[in-house]
């Protein structure tokens, strides 16, 4: 009787896929994961792997870390996950009208942030600047391809959380950063060699991810408004009239707009298409955010704080990863948590990562900072760093 359930449901899971748009990609036609696991009768491959992202201790993180405001103590403040769920759930509307597949844009949204360091952009940018500047290393850093490090190599002991491929490739190329009215999926793509992959222009494979890429900017751009109206950094009459009177001034209205007209410009095609003019308006709602407020003197003031306790950060723990001798003399080691008890937890990150004794200093202090949440960070750099009574 069991199996009987298990193949009637598996029947219906196929037959609602049959009908999704030939531009769609169905699970039955997945490349698989680099490694096989059992069989799931009541979800399809998709569906599984967005259970995985939610279980993952990199998603738990996203609640702490920065979205645009730094450690916010307002708890209405947008964070990294919130942000997240706004992408998946923008997204699922629009590829729903477009009948595209609702657990592959759910795997990929959820998904797409993993690899977002502390302190947001600010966070980024530091890590990118002391990999080119100090470490001689050309790709720097960019969250959206460590994102696929912290889904293959740093959850579940160094076994990663295998993935299938075509929710992997949405990670690695959803970099909403990137402002093009029209992004096509680039089906020719090996999804293999994912790995190779250094530049933020790759487009997706799937129209799924093209969607994810695009709704990124819609998720950020309306919702970061709304912040800095609360935060008093800009008022509603300093928003340009041509965007209040086609967009508006909240973040529900704004998104409204940039979802009817995603769907009404993509509908049947084999691609994720804005129209010239709300796309224009689109692009002048992105440059008064980064004038008005992710420029302004008080965001680059904290966020200026933020840069210089990373790079004091980077500088101590790899210090202290090369005087470990890579987390082996067990004396320093001990040293080293009697003064800062939170450093037990890079030891233990050290040890249940799998590294081999071929990885640099820097991946491994860059990829353990990368994974800190904001308050995380700041408690380390003060147990670490700031001075503490010795009797």
């Amino acid at each position: 009787m069991t199996n009987k359930i298990e193949l009637d449901i598996q029947k219906i899971l196929l037959s609602d896929e049959e009908k999704l748009s030939p531009f769609a990609k169905k699970s039955s036609e997945s490349l698989g994961r680099r490694n096989p696991i059992k069989h799931d009768p009541f979800r399809l491959e998709f569906a599984r792997d967005e259970t995985r992202i939610l279980h993952s201790r990199p998603f738990r993180r996203l609640k702490h870390k920065t979205q645009v405001f730094l450690s916010p103590h307002n708890d209405h403040i947008c964070t990294r996950m919130e942000h997240v769920l706004h992408v998946s759930s923008i997204a699922s509307v629009i590829g729903r009208c477009l009948n595209l597949n609702i657990d592959l844009i759910n795997a990929i949204a959820k998904g797409h942030d993993l690899g977002h360091p502390p302190f947001g952009h600010a966070g980024e940018r530091v890590l990118d600047e002391i990999l080119k500047e100090k470490r001689g290393v050309e790709s720097g850093f960019k969250h959206e391809l460590h994102g696929l490090r912290v889904i293959d190599k740093l959850t579940n002991h160094g076994d990663g959380l295998n993935l299938t491929y075509e929710v992997r490739d949405g990670i690695a190329t959803h970099c909403g950063e990137s402002f093009d009215r029209i992004v096509a999926p680039n089906r020719g793509r090996d999804l293999r060699e994912l790995e190779q992959i250094n530049d933020r222009g790759d487009l997706p494979a799937t129209l799924e991810g093209c969607l994810v890429r695009l709704v990124d900017r819609i998720a950020y751009l309306g919702r970061d408004l709304e912040d800095a109206i609360k935060a008093r950094l800009i008022e509603k009459c300093d928003i340009p009239a041509k965007i209040v009177k086609t967009l508006g001034t909240e973040n529900g209205e704004i998104i409204g707009v940039f979802v009817n007209d995603t769907i009404a410009n993509s509908a049947g095609k084999d691609h994720i298409e804005m129209s010239e003019e709300i796309f224009e308006l689109m692009y002048m709602l992105k440059d008064f955010n980064y004038e008005r407020i992710y420029r302004h003197r008080d965001v680059e003031r904290v966020s200026a704080k933020a840069t210089n306790m990373l790079k004091i950060l980077f500088d101590e723990i790899d210090a202290i990863y090369g005087k470990s001798e890579r987390g082996t003399n067990a004396p320093y080691v001990n040293s080293v948590i009697r003064e800062a008890p939170v450093m037990e937890t890079f030891f233990n990150f050290i040890k249940n990562t799998n590294y081999n004794e071929n990885v640099e200093s820097w991946r491994v202090v860059v990829d353990y900072i990368a994974g800190m949440t904001d308050h995380f960070a700041e408690k380390t750099f003060k147990q670490q760093v700031m001075p503490s009574p010795f009797v």
